[in-house]
């Protein structure tokens, strides 16, 4: 994260949920997951290679160094805030495996890519982000760690706003405003269309290339695996690349194909999560990725107090996705109803009672305003008749299933619940007329017992699902 590390209920990397509450590993917000890298961090150098970088853009600058002020820790870096004298600031933001022993050539092109696609962004739309002053991809600099310097974005997280003490009619008119903002700037990515997944690439002078390169991924399993079998603590990210991906069914089956699985029930659960993810459509055109930010939750877009969006942060493993998950798609704080291993809802909340957790929006508020985002990005995409892009009007409302289907197929942790839930509601499109139980199809699939009549049923309902306006 970046800015915010409010909750890691609310972001994409949910791993820290099934960890022990008392773990000392998650004190203090992370810091001790960057005891290392800190440690080889020079921060004097930090300091004025900051002021070299400001003083060659602004030639007026007289080029004092600025104070490297407290960190603040998130999943999987950490931002050192610069405070120049004359009061701006800007943000250093150190990876955690940012180490020689750590650092690799997988992590490096994702920081490349991050920097330049970030750049690319700031030139060619509206969309509003840090400014990239200077990176560096390698830990032979004069700070000793890869690093990038970004502006700073004022403004406080959506989160704030959106559960704020304000009346219910002012917060009802700040989410509308942050939501409207959010869609026209999200729909912009559309622009940037391809025939294949990854991570763009950009030249010796950072213009994009015609080519889309490998892909950087948390492996999740592993990370458990080493918590739950391997009985080892660390918290520190596992990285896997992909090559670039030809087809949206690759992405989407990329983290199942990581682990060869054995063991009868979990296989079984691989084998339905797969059928399911055969049934999401590709879009009719050559160019079925699209650019799309990484993490699409609500930590990531900052506000003024009356949900006027000031900038998106946390672009760190941006890359080009299927269109069903990528730029068109819910905000992911408008479909965590669909997801019952994160979705944390009690009536309580409602009558303002403060929840030990996270506020949420109940089902009913999470149906209302996924029906406004989707009008709100139908009215966005006016704008795509002049810039040569065919945006496909089902892709909002379908993003709801496709985006819990990634999640069950990035997350081990939440696969069973967000397939139960899906078994449920396709049962109900047959009105109970057929018989569908979580557990017995995953006994089935596992055994290689399950029938014809049964596949057909859940590809029929799903199909239903994708194509359901009231969801």
């Amino acid at each position: 994260m970046t800015h915010d590390n409010k909750s890691e209920s609310h972001s994409s990397p949910r791993l820290a949920s099934l960890r022990d509450s008392e773990d000392e590993d998650e004190k203090n917000d992370n810091a001790e997951l960057f005891t290392e890298v800190l440690a080889r961090l020079d921060k004097d150098s930090l300091s004025k290679l900051a002021a070299v970088t400001r003083q060659q853009s602004e030639l007026e600058y007289d080029g004092q160094s600025p104070i490297v002020e407290r960190p603040i820790y998130g999943s999987y870096n950490v931002l050192l805030p610069l405070a120049f004298p004359d009061g701006i600031r800007w943000l250093a933001k150190i990876p955690v495996n940012g180490t020689p022993i750590h650092w690799d050539a997988v992590s490096s092109g994702a920081l490349s890519a991050e920097a330049n696609t970030m750049r690319l962004l700031k030139r060619e739309t509206t969309i509003p982000i840090p400014y990239v002053f200077g990176f560096s991809a390698t830990t032979d600099n004069p700070i000793c760690c890869p690093y990038i310097l970004l502006s700073f974005i004022p403004g406080k997280p959506l989160y704030e706003v959106w559960f704020g003490d304000s009346s219910p009619e002012d917060v009802e008119q700040y989410r509308i405003r942050a939501l409207q903002d959010i869609a026209s700037a999200m729909v912009q990515l559309k622009t940037f269309s391809f025939d294949k997944g990854g991570f763009m690439t950009f030249d010796s002078n950072g213009n994009m290339t015609s080519e889309i390169g490998p892909m950087r991924h948390i492996d999740h399993q592993a990370m458990l695996d080493r918590w739950f079998i391997h009985k080892d603590p660390a918290d520190d990210p596992i990285y896997v690349e992909s090559p670039a991906f030809d087809s949206p069914h690759d992405y989407f089956m990329f983290p199942l194909r990581l682990h060869e699985e054995t063991r009868p029930f979990p296989k079984g659960v691989l084998l339905l999560l797969e059928l399911l993810i055969s049934c999401i459509p590709v879009p009719p055109d050559t160019q079925p990725f699209v650019l799309a930010h990484p993490d699409y939750d609500i930590q990531n877009f900052m506000v003024s107090d009356t949900g006027e969006l000031q900038g998106i942060i946390d672009w760190d493993g941006v890359s080009v996705v299927p269109c069903s998950i990528g730029s068109e798609r819910y905000p992911g704080w408008l479909t965590r109803d669909w997801d019952p291993a994160m979705y944390g809802y009690d009536e309580s909340m409602d009558k303002g009672v403060e929840p030990d957790g996270v506020q949420e929006d109940s089902p009913k508020a999470l149906k209302f305003y996924r029906a406004l985002y989707k009008d709100l990005v139908s009215k966005a995409r006016e704008n795509w008749r002049s810039l040569n892009a065919e945006p496909d009007e089902n892709i909002t409302r379908m993003s709801l299933i496709t985006e819990n289907l990634a999640i069950a197929a990035e997350d081990p942790q939440c696969r069973n619940d967000i397939l139960r839930k899906f078994i449920e509601e396709i049962a109900v499109v047959f009105d109970g007329k057929v018989d569908l139980n979580f557990m017995d199809l995953v006994n089935d699939f596992a055994s290689e017992t399950v029938n014809d009549d049964t596949i057909q049923t859940l590809k029929s309902g799903l199909e239903i699902l994708l194509g359901r306006d009231d969801l």
